[in-house]
C-alpha cells in the first residue's frame, strides 16, 4: 500500500495520543517520588530511630541512587568481589583493595545477596558506601535493577531500611 499524504494525516492523530499517554505515565510516576535528597535523610532518620549507624555521606549516596535510577547500573568505580579477587585482592575485610593498583580507588558493588523475602526470580545486589581507603565499610545500598527498591543497611545487611523511591 502505497503513502500517501491522506495516510499521514490519519497516524498523526494516533501518534499524538500515544505521546500523550507515554507523557501522562511519566508524569505520574515522577508525581510519586520525592528528591533523593529527602529519601536519604529519611532513610537516615529511620536507621536512627532504629539504633543503627546513619550513612555519613549523604550527597555520595543520593548521586548513587540518581545514577542507578537512570542507568541501572552501579558507576565505574564498582568491582564486583569476583574482579577483585582476580586482580589478586585477598577478599579479607582487613585487607584494602587500594593495596592492588588496577583496584586504585575502587569500591566494592554488584555481588549478589539474598533477602529473607525475596520472590523468585528476583535478583538482588549490594554495593559498599563509605569505603576508607580501600577498606570496606559495614555500610551497604541493596538494591535490584528489576524494581525501583533500595534498602540502606549500616551493619553489613543485618537489618535495612528502604529508600523511598526517588528522583
Amino acid at each position: 500500500m502505497p503513502i500517501t499524504r491522506n495516510t499521514l494525516s490519519g497516524l498523526f492523530p494516533a501518534l499524538n495520543a500515544l505521546f500523550l499517554l507515554a507523557m501522562f505515565i511519566s508524569t505520574a510516576d515522577a508525581e510519586d517520588k520525592i528528591k533523593c535528597d529527602t529519601a536519604v535523610q529519611e532513610a537516615n532518620q529511620q536507621l536512627d530511630k532504629n539504633n543503627n549507624k546513619p550513612v555519613n555521606d549523604e550527597s555520595g549516596l543520593v548521586k548513587l541512587l540518581r545514577t542507578l535510577n537512570k542507568d541501572d547500573v552501579l558507576p565505574p568505580q564498582y568491582v564486583t568481589s569476583e574482579f577483585a579477587k582476580k586482580q589478586g585482592w585477598s577478599g579479607k575485610a582487613q585487607d584494602s583493595l587500594w593495596k592492588i593498583w588496577v583496584l586504585n580507588k575502587r569500591e566494592i558493588g554488584g555481588d549478589s545477596v539474598q533477602l529473607p523475602e525475596q520472590k523468585s526470580g528476583e535478583k538482588w545486589y549490594s554495593a559498599d558506601l563509605e569505603s576508607v581507603r580501600g577498606y570496606r565499610s559495614a555500610k551497604r545500598l541493596i538494591y535490584s535493577p528489576q524494581s525501583q527498591e533500595r534498602y540502606l543497611s549500616t551493619n553489613e545487611n543485618t537489618s535495612r531500611v528502604m529508600i523511598k523511591p526517588c528522583l
